[in-house]
């Protein structure tokens, strides 16, 4: 870790072993023991990466806090927001930070991954971070500033996405990258509001991908109601011999 003093090492979780073959990397578990053991000449400088778990993040936000380590281009270690409002079960499922609100319907917010997460833990192939992972982080973005920007708590609501068209441009690896969020379009439909907008995940100033999606904001008794027939149709429709089919099945009966 002397070359820490010097200059910044990159933080990212132990999974992205390819990755910490890279000079200037060090493996987030390996950080902190070295912290939890106080050696060193003086505090480390650090650059926090993806891949480290809730946990591991509040760690090391206590280190810096307390002077310990040194942030080098971050103004404080990226911790992930509350579950609730991405709709996620499980904290390690979060992707995303805090959302900032950057004024006339953009948005910001810092990509968090964890390297447990549900769309890592049995895809990680090569050096970057796969593109169904910033596919969730895109949906949880929309999902959050959605919940704690466009809508009131109640009644309560349901999305439902119309329709999501993808570009990707360029590789996103695992050190800092964030996802901004722009309205496009914001109108009441028949049921609830449609919402339109942008979502763009950016790395080192670049453009890596982009999402333009619009969903449905509907009330959950209007959703449960809407679903529910649905499924009750679509079960017919597949049960319900239709006429070629009923002919084929005298046929063998026969």
């Amino acid at each position: 870790m002397s070359e820490a003093h010097e200059r910044s090492v990159m933080v990212v979780g132990d999974r992205f072993e390819e990755f910490l073959t890279h000079p200037g990397t060090i493996s987030v578990s390996a950080l902190l023991e070295y912290l939890r053991s106080g050696g060193g000449e003086g505090p480390p400088k650090i650059t926090v990466g993806q891949g480290l778990t809730g946990e591991q993040l509040a760690e090391l936000d206590k280190f810096a806090v307390t002077g310990r380590c040194v942030l080098a281009t971050q103004e404080r270690v990226p911790l992930p927001v509350e579950r609730d409002v991405t709709h996620k079960v499980y904290e390690k499922n979060v992707l995303i930070g805090e959302i900032e609100d950057l004024g006339e319907g953009r948005y910001r917010t810092p990509l968090v991954l964890d390297e447990r997460v549900e769309v890592l833990e049995d895809h990680l192939t090569g050096l970057h971070i796969p593109a169904v992972t910033l596919l969730e982080a895109a949906r949880q973005t929309w999902t959050a500033v959605t919940e704690r920007h466009l809508i009131s708590p109640e009644p309560r609501s349901r999305f439902v996405i119309s329709h999501v068209n993808s570009t990707f441009l360029n590789f996103v690896f695992p050190i800092p990258a964030h996802l901004e969020y722009r309205l496009r379009r914001r109108e009441e439909g028949p049921v609830g509001e449609v919402i339109a907008f942008t979502v763009e995940v950016q790395q080192t100033g670049r453009i890596a991908a982009r999402f333009e999606a619009e969903i449905r904001v509907i009330p959950v008794r209007f959703a449960e109601k809407q679903e529910a027939m649905a499924a009750r149709q679509t079960l017919r429709d597949e049960t319900t011999p239709r006429p070629r089919a009923a002919l084929d099945a005298m046929g063998a009966l026969i």
